[in-house]
């Protein structure tokens, strides 16, 4: 059997119209998408409607997606709280802040990493405390919290990027990591149509055992996860509206409905938070 296997190619339905060839790797049990060379990336995030981006609502898209994060900002900061006893939180990727303030509010420390200049601009204007990278943090500072939502799967180094986490990561801190599942059963009814493919910021697609596979490597060792209920019914919505379908909201509410259904025996949701230790027997390379 090959290590690889193109399975589809997926539409850029945000920004450019693209189309990218997606591949399956037989040996990481994931998903990637395959980004020509020289590509320059940062032409697929110009767009008012990248919701990680997004202040306002002005669509029924929008006002769906805000919704639901004023719903998963409590439910995250109840996950936290379950998992940690220090206030020292790292935000990777926080986009316009809205999680990071959301916390601070809480007496939470919390530093905040967002490279869009743009998005890390508004934050900065919500009294965040943001840096572009994680160099521009001083080394002597840990955290008992680490989060990445919805980002690891834009990371193009992915690997490296969690070894350096780590090392920012306290002994028995957490590391708190949300993605899409390509394992879900709204990615397989919607195939290439998914609209958590999101091609090409999405440039890896992780099913439960992949994502295992890659914190392995990265010295994590996996200790809980949790389903994002949500994240089915706003996906599937999408996926309609990208179909260009009728009643998007309506068929995409129905076919969301079912796949929480049939994850409730098959632990296959749509998007999973998986909370991670440091392997203590881990060596670096």
């Amino acid at each position: 059997m090959k290590t690889t296997q193109q399975l589809f190619t997926a539409k850029d339905h945000l920004v450019s119209k693209d189309r990218f060839k997606v591949i399956w790797n037989n040996d990481k049990h994931w998903a990637q998408t395959e980004i020509p060379l020289g590509t320059d990336m940062s032409k697929y995030y110009k767009s008012d409607d990248y919701a990680s981006h997004k202040n306002k609502e002005k669509s029924l898209a929008d006002l769906i997606y805000f919704f639901i994060q004023r719903i998963m900002l409590r439910f995250k900061m109840t996950l936290i709280k379950r998992h940690s006893l220090g206030k020292k939180l790292l935000d990777y990727g926080a986009g316009i802040g809205n999680f990071a303030r959301y916390m601070s509010k809480d007496k939470y420390k919390v530093i905040a990493i967002e490279p869009n200049p743009k998005a890390m601009d508004i934050a900065i204007r919500k009294g965040i405390n943001v840096v572009s990278c994680l160099k521009k943090i001083p080394t002597t500072e840990s955290f008992n919290i680490i989060t990445l939502r919805h980002v690891l799967e834009h990371i193009s180094r992915p690997k490296k990027i969690l070894r350096e986490l780590r090392s920012r990561l306290e002994k028995n801190g957490k590391l708190i990591i949300a993605v899409p599942n390509f394992n879900s059963f709204d990615s397989q009814y919607y195939h290439a149509h998914w609209a958590a493919l999101d091609v090409p910021r999405h440039l890896w697609h992780f099913t439960t055992p992949g994502i295992q596979i890659l914190m392995k490597e990265s010295g994590f060792v996996m200790s809980q996860k949790y389903p994002l209920w949500f994240d089915a019914i706003y996906i599937a919505y999408l996926s309609e509206k990208y179909l260009g379908n009728n009643c998007p909201l309506l068929r995409g509410s129905f076919i969301g409905l079912i796949s929480n259904i049939k994850a409730s025996f098959s632990g296959e949701y749509s998007s999973l938070i998986y909370v991670f230790e440091k392997e203590s027997s881990f060596l670096e390379d």
